[in-house]
């Protein structure tokens, strides 16, 4: 859904805007405090500190990507605005196809190179096999945190802040539902929570892909 916000009066428009926007941040950064939690409480200290060495470090990936996606957001904003719509679809293809290569070639790096990341950490070597295998599951996701930053921000760029958040909510609670089951009913361990945090994010796009207007909608 499109809104035009550069029509009516200005603090309700922003008000209503940076409300999703505040709390969608908030809540993609809740992935890692739900698999510290549940994991802490339900397999051991040592998975605990593998996932608590983890968190800084795909926290910085999540905050890089989101900060890619919501510089591109400012010049579709822009463009949007000023209805040069041509110059909006160009800059929306352009975006995903670039972000989506990036995105791949920065997954393949972090899994390659997730020991030395670990090694820099001066990670423990009783836990060093657990936290890098619990890394390199999360890294595995970084494709889907691009598109769904890549979604979201092209989304509020045409003035929708609120659809993002919804979605991201009910991942989050997906993320919650996964992270037991894998814990609990598999005994996957920390390494269930990644996969439950990576399943849970690529649930969000399809759902964001569903919804997201097409370039050609914009107009």
């Amino acid at each position: 859904m499109t809104k035009d916000l550069t029509t009516g009066k200005i603090m309700p428009i922003l008000v209503n805007f940076t409300v999703p926007l505040v709390l969608g941040n908030l809540f993609q950064l809740t992935y890692n405090a739900v698999d510290s939690i549940i994991v802490g409480h339900f397999v051991g200290k040592e998975a605990l500190a593998a996932v608590g060495i983890c968190n800084p470090v795909s926290t910085l990936m999540i905050l890089f990507l989101n900060g890619l996606c919501m510089g591109a957001s400012i010049l579709m904003g822009i463009q949007y605005g000023a209805k040069d719509y041509e110059t909006l679809h160009r800059q929306i293809s352009t975006t995903l196809l670039s972000g989506a290569f990036f995105s791949f070639f920065l997954t393949l790096v972090c899994v390659i190179f997730a020991v030395p990341i670990l090694l820099l950490l001066q990670v423990d070597p009783s836990i060093m096999s657990m936290t890098v295998q619990y890394l390199r599951i999360i890294f595995l996701g970084l494709m889907f945190t691009f598109l769904y930053n890549f979604f979201s921000s092209t989304l509020r760029a045409l003035g929708d802040s609120a659809s993002p958040l919804y979605f991201l909510i009910i991942s989050a609670i997906l993320n919650i539902f996964g992270d037991l089951f894998f814990v609990i009913v598999l005994k996957a361990g920390s390494n269930g929570c990644a996969i439950s945090t990576v399943l849970s994010e690529a649930l969000c796009c399809l759902c964001l892909l569903y919804t997201s207007p097409s370039p050609r909608d914009c107009s």
